[in-house]
């Protein structure tokens, strides 16, 4: 077999054809992926090569989806010890660690590298039955910080959609913004909305004569009160003393800031809501604080 490369996924057929016996393909050159499927053993672990590798247990038209897809669209999305393989009708199992869905309808084809995938519309869509309402809208807001869907396209696609998971689609996609850059400061805003607060802006530009200095992670504009989320990074010396600078210069120019660590948001999110409301009061806003949010908002640890 000619066109035998080893560094790719390949079946047990394919070797043999090429002259690689089973003692070969047994031994220390090679690792198999899933039952029948093998590559080098130099080529390291991925998701596009175990993806790779279940498509060629799988039909022609199946589709990476779910979980799969989910870290296709978002790298940094919790990886999935199972590939994802969805497909439009029904198939045997077709190997351990290769989890197939069945569906009737049509799913439009995407690629990503060089991966048949689910739309990021269909992924979200997908996901909307096992992930609660906080985790798709972080999945969301990711998908459009990379820049592959706007919140109004998710909006339109789960609205247009009429199966299983529609409801928790809408309400997820409603939710999903542009400008958020990273999960906790997702989580930072959807604490602050299902208590019941006015929305604060993503990422607002700070300006000084026109020109931007910084943005604010969440910001009440009007109010003139911000909450800034510090991660792990911030703790390096030269990061801390840039943010004490900028701080001490928007306490000066009339803001509140509030800065919160993972254990704030985490451990004590009802210290958070309480912080933010008594700013917002303070600044002659009304604020009736609803309890909604305790349903996805407990202390259980630093996650982040």
């Amino acid at each position: 077999m000619s066109d035998f490369d080893p560094f790719r996924p390949f079946l047990t057929d394919w070797a043999r054809a090429a002259g690689v016996s089973r003692r070969e393909l047994a031994g220390p050159a090679y690792r198999q992926i899933f039952r029948g499927v093998h590559v080098s053993a130099v080529v390291p672990d991925s998701l596009v090569v175990r993806g790779r590798a279940a498509l060629l247990r799988a039909p022609s038209h199946a589709l990476l989806s779910h979980d799969s897809a989910a870290q296709l669209w978002v790298p940094s999305w919790p990886r999935s010890s199972e590939v994802h393989l969805a497909f439009s009708r029904s198939v045997k199992t077709i190997g351990d660690g290769i989890r197939t869905h069945r569906f009737t309808y049509r799913m439009e084809r995407w690629s990503r590298h060089g991966l048949p995938v689910t739309g990021p519309a269909m992924t979200f869509i997908h996901l909307s039955v096992r992930l609660d309402l906080v985790e798709l809208v972080c999945f969301g807001d990711r998908l459009v910080a990379r820049g592959v869907i706007s919140p109004e396209e998710l909006v339109q696609a789960a609205l247009a959609w009429e199966g299983h998971g529609r409801r928790a689609s809408i309400t997820a996609a409603r939710l999903v913004r542009a400008r958020s850059e990273s999960v906790p400061e997702t989580q930072s805003r959807l604490l602050m909305v299902l208590a019941g607060l006015p929305e604060p802006q993503c990422n607002h530009p700070y300006l000084v004569d026109g020109t931007e200095r910084f943005r604010l992670d969440l910001a009440w504009v009007g109010a003139k009160v911000a909450l800034e989320y510090d991660g792990r990074w911030h703790d390096e010396p030269g990061q801390r003393a840039k943010d004490e600078a900028r701080r001490r210069e928007m306490r000066a120019a009339g803001w509140i800031i509030i800065v919160i660590r993972a254990v704030d948001l985490y451990d004590h999110p009802d210290d958070v809501v309480r912080r933010v409301a008594d700013a917002l009061r303070e600044r002659g806003c009304t604020v009736d604080v609803s309890l909604a949010y305790q349903r996805w908002f407990q202390p259980r640890g630093i996650v982040a």
